[in-house]
């Protein structure tokens, strides 16, 4: 494999590992868990806390699991990247919220939502530094 095919297979492991992470603690409401940390940074780790956060403090937890399908868009440099731009339409319909008491949050269905990831490598570790969800119907 060259570097930038490996840059390019662990950042998508970061974005991969940062959804993983962000799916178990919006299971529980921990916006404290430290858990999400390990493969995120930076304004993408406060945005996912802040929704977390969010959540908890008005009684939701979310159940279910997105379909993510992240694409490689970016590269910089491309003989060895540092900062790997990743696209993704990710399918909601399965990941919602939900009151404690275990009804749903309201009868909005889930779905598609356009993403945008930038991973960033530092000292020889890929984190998601910056990320943007759209809105639904977005992809």
């Amino acid at each position: 494999m060259t570097a930038a095919q490996v840059a390019e297979r662990d950042a998508l492991a970061a974005y991969r590992g940062m959804w993983e992470d962000w799916i178990a603690i919006a299971a529980t409401g921990d916006y404290q868990n430290p858990r999400l940390a390990t493969h995120t940074s930076g304004p993408a780790l406060s945005l996912i806390y802040r929704g977390v956060y969010a959540n908890w403090r008005d009684g939701l937890v979310a159940r279910g699991e997105p379909v993510l399908s992240p694409k490689v868009s970016a590269a910089t440099p491309q003989e060895n990247p540092d900062r790997i731009t990743i696209t993704d339409c990710v399918d909601s319909s399965n990941w919602l919220n939900y009151r404690t008491d275990g009804q749903l949050e309201n009868d909005t269905p889930g779905g598609q939502r356009y993403v945008q990831a930038l991973a960033v490598q530092r000292a020889g570790e890929w984190k998601i530094d910056q990320l943007v969800v759209q809105a639904l119907g977005t992809c």
